[in-house]
């Protein structure tokens, strides 16, 4: 069993194109959809046919702010996976789509059978949900959270135990988004680190915020973290 250095609720933020799910129609919810890694699969078409059905993810737009949604959403996730044995992974969080800002959960599009339970069960509890109805794509901005364990590699650099595709490396001081973006995409045009997908993160231990940039990749070669971590250093 892998050692967990440390743990904790982790906020996840990255933009990506969501359109909508054609679910939307049996579920009567506009339910969206997006690859959970476009910016990796889209270079040059390299790797060849890896976009696969359970990279893709799900969201469920909340119809009206909730007070503490995230406390709320997590609760009675784990109620619906202790009392009703539930599988399903969800983690909640706000969407930014055609320039509204919604609260919305995050849902695997392999969980998809549960999920009726799952809508019929928030909504009992006044968590009420966006009818179907027709949109068009958009590049939107997400924000979630999800509980992460995490292991150490080397200084700076962390793994998801849970997820051995998703990395972490640590930033010494706060980074905002419109930065983030820009200054990733010049590491992955100028240096050849192409085969990734990234977003910022940030998570809070005791008093203490630790901010990080993470990775997620098939195909990482962990060779060249130390030149990643001083790329990431000097440009930022």
């Amino acid at each position: 069993m892998k050692k967990v250095d440390f743990e904790g609720f982790t906020c996840f933020a990255f933009d990506a194109d969501v359109s909508r799910s054609p679910l939307s129609d049996s579920l009567n919810r506009l339910v969206l959809e997006s690859s959970a890694s476009p910016d990796y699969y889209a270079r040059n078409n390299f790797p060849p046919n890896q976009k696969k059905f359970a990279h893709r993810h799900l969201y469920l737009l909340v119809k009206d702010q909730v007070i503490c949604f995230q406390d709320l959403a997590l609760r009675n996730a784990y109620h619906l996976r202790q009392n009703q044995n539930l599988s399903i992974k969800m983690f909640p969080g706000q969407i930014k789509f055609h320039k509204h800002l919604y609260q919305c959960i995050r849902i695997r599009v392999n969980d998809i059978n549960e999920l009726p339970l799952l809508i019929s069960n928030f909504e009992s509890i006044g968590i009420k949900f966006l009818n179907n109805k027709q949109v068009q794509e958009d590049h939107a901005h997400v924000v979630y959270k999800k509980y992460v364990e995490y292991e150490k590699l080397n200084e700076g650099v962390f793994r998801d135990i849970q997820n051995e595709n998703t990395y972490f490396f640590s930033t010494p001081h706060r980074i905002e988004f419109d930065q983030f973006t820009a200054v990733m995409e010049q590491i992955k045009m100028s240096c050849n680190f192409n085969l990734f997908d990234s977003f910022l993160s940030y998570l809070f231990i005791k008093e203490k915020v630790i901010d990080l940039i993470g990775i997620y990749s098939d195909h990482c070669d962990q060779s060249r973290f130390t030149e990643m971590k001083e790329e990431i250093r000097q440009r930022f």
